[in-house]
C-alpha cells in the first residue's frame, strides 16, 4: 500500500512539475490577483484617455499615455504589443513600429541549444481589456488583414527613416508574404474549438495567451527557389551592412529558419522521391477500346512487388476474380512500368504503363499522399471461352486497355 501511495505521489509530482510556461502563467495569475478594483479602474481610465487622444489626433498626448502604460508595472496586461504596434502606425511613429514588430515577431520563436526549430513557437500575452480602444484600433488599423500590413510596411520602406529600418521593413514584407498576424479572438479560440473544448485561459479575459503569428492558410503555396534565394540574399546583406545592429542576430536566426522552411517545403512537395518503389494501395479501372471489355482492380504494392485483385468482364472469357503479381521495374515522378502475370478463371500476362498527371503534397495531419494515374496495358489472355463455357473450349486473345487509377502512398 505504501509503495502504491509513493508511486501515485511521484506521478503527481511529475505531472505538475513546473515548466517555464506553467511558472509564467502562475506568476501572471498571482500578479492579476494582486490587482484590486482601483488599479484596474486606473488602467481602464488611462486606456479611455488614450482612445480620446487618438480620436483627436493628439499625438503628443497619445504617446504620453502609451508611455505611462508601457512603463508601468503592468506590462502587456495594460497594453499589449499588438495594440502598441497599431498605435505606432496610426500616429506615424514608423521607426518605433518596425522595431516593435520585429522584436515581437522574433520573441515568438523558441531558441534551443541545438538550433531553432520550426515547430516550437512562443505564445504572447494580450491585454486584459475588451474595450472601445480595441474597437477603434481594429477598425482603423487591422493588421490581421494582410493587405493592410503590407501597405504599412511599404510606408516604412518609402519613408525617410534610417536605411536600417527600411531594410528591416523589406525583410518583414518577405516574411509576411507567407505569414500573418492572427486575429485576437481567433488566436484565442481556434485551437481549443478544434479540440472540442474551450480553454480556461480563453474564457477568462484577463489571461489571453496565444500565438500572435501564424502561417497564411493558403500559403502552403510553397515558395519556389527564387523566393528563398531572394530572402537569403536579403538576410545576408542585412548581416553584412549592419554588423552592430540590434537585429543582426535576428537576421541570422531567421535566415536559418527560412532554410529549414525551404527544406520542409521541398520535402512536402517532393516527398514522392522517397516513396518510389516503396508501395501503396489504390484502385484502377480499365476499358478495352476494341470490345468494351472492362476491368476493376484493387492494387496493393509492397516495395517493388504488386499484388492485384482483378475482376474482368470479357465476352470472350469467363467473368470472375483473378489474382495478378507484378513487379515495379521502373518508376519516377511521372512514369511507371509494371510487367505482371497471374489469373484464375483466365490466365494472363502483360505489361502496364502508367503516367501521373497529378501528385498531391504530403498531408499536413497524416504522413500520406496520393496520385492520379492514366494507364495503358497490353494483356495476353488464355482461358475458357465465355460464350461456349459448356464445351470447356480454351483459347487465347490479345487485349489492349486504357484506364485510370488513384493511389495512396
Amino acid at each position: 500500500m505504501r509503495i502504491c501511495l509513493l508511486f501515485v505521489l511521484l506521478l503527481n509530482v511529475l505531472a505538475f512539475a513546473g515548466t517555464p510556461l506553467q511558472e509564467e502563467k502562475a506568476a501572471r495569475r498571482a500578479f492579476i490577483e494582486k490587482l484590486d478594483d482601483a488599479k484596474k479602474k486606473f488602467l481602464a481610465d488611462t486606456r479611455d484617455s488614450l482612445l480620446a487622444s487618438l480620436q483627436a489626433n493628439d499625438v503628443e498626448s497619445t504617446m504620453r499615455y502609451v508611455k505611462g502604460l508601457t512603463d508601468s508595472a503592468y506590462g502587456d496586461y495594460a497594453l499589449d504589443k499588438y495594440e502598441l504596434l497599431q498605435i505606432y502606425f496610426l500616429t506615424n511613429q514608423l521607426d518605433s513600429a518596425i522595431v516593435t514588430l520585429v522584436r515581437d515577431y522574433d520573441e515568438h520563436m523558441y531558441s534551443h541549444r541545438d538550433g531553432y526549430h520550426l515547430s516550437y513557437y512562443k505564445k504572447q500575452w494580450y491585454s486584459a481589456f475588451d474595450d472601445k480602444l480595441i474597437e477603434f484600433l481594429d477598425a482603423n488599423m487591422d493588421l490581421t488583414n494582410r493587405d493592410v500590413l503590407q501597405e504599412q510596411l511599404n510606408r516604412i520602406s518609402n519613408s525617410d527613416i534610417s536605411q536600417e529600418f527600411k531594410d528591416l521593413a523589406e525583410l518583414m514584407k518577405m516574411e509576411f508574404s507567407r505569414n500573418v498576424i492572427k486575429n485576437k479572438s481567433v488566436a484565442c479560440f481556434a485551437e481549443e474549438v478544434k479540440k472540442g473544448r474551450m480553454s480556461d485561459l480563453c474564457a477568462q479575459r484577463d489571461e489571453i495567451y496565444q500565438m500572435r503569428y501564424g502561417v497564411w492558410k493558403d500559403d502552403f503555396v510553397d515558395k519556389d527557389s527564387v523566393y528563398y534565394d531572394s530572402l537569403f540574399s536579403m538576410f545576408a546583406s542585412f548581416q553584412n551592412n549592419y554588423p552592430d545592429s540590434e537585429f543582426r542576430s535576428w537576421a541570422i536566426k531567421h535566415r536559418h529558419l527560412a532554410n529549414q522552411t525551404r527544406k520542409r517545403d521541398f520535402r512536402r512537395q517532393h516527398y514522392y522521391l522517397d516513396r518510389l518503389y516503396t508501395g501503396g494501395i489504390g484502385g484502377e479501372f480499365f476499358i478495352s477500346p476494341s470490345n468494351s471489355d472492362c476491368e476493376l482492380n484493387i492494387v496493393l504494392q509492397y516495395k517493388r512487388f504488386i499484388l492485384t485483385a482483378n475482376h474482368g468482364q470479357d465476352p470472350d472469357f469467363l467473368d470472375g476474380w483473378n489474382v495478378l503479381l507484378g513487379v515495379d521495374v521502373f518508376e519516377n515522378k511521372l512514369f511507371k512500368i509494371v510487367p505482371f502475370v497471374g489469373g484464375y478463371n483466365t490466365w494472363m500476362a502483360g505489361l502496364q504503363f502508367e503516367f501521373r498527371p497529378w501528385i498531391s503534397e504530403m498531408g499536413h495531419d497524416a504522413p500520406i499522399g496520393g496520385y492520379l494515374s492514366l494507364k495503358a496495358k497490353y494483356v495476353f489472355k488464355y482461358g475458357e471461352n465465355g460464350g461456349e463455357a459448356d464445351d470447356y473450349k480454351k483459347h487465347s486473345k490479345h487485349r489492349f486497355y486504357l484506364g485510370v487509377g488513384f493511389h495512396f502512398w
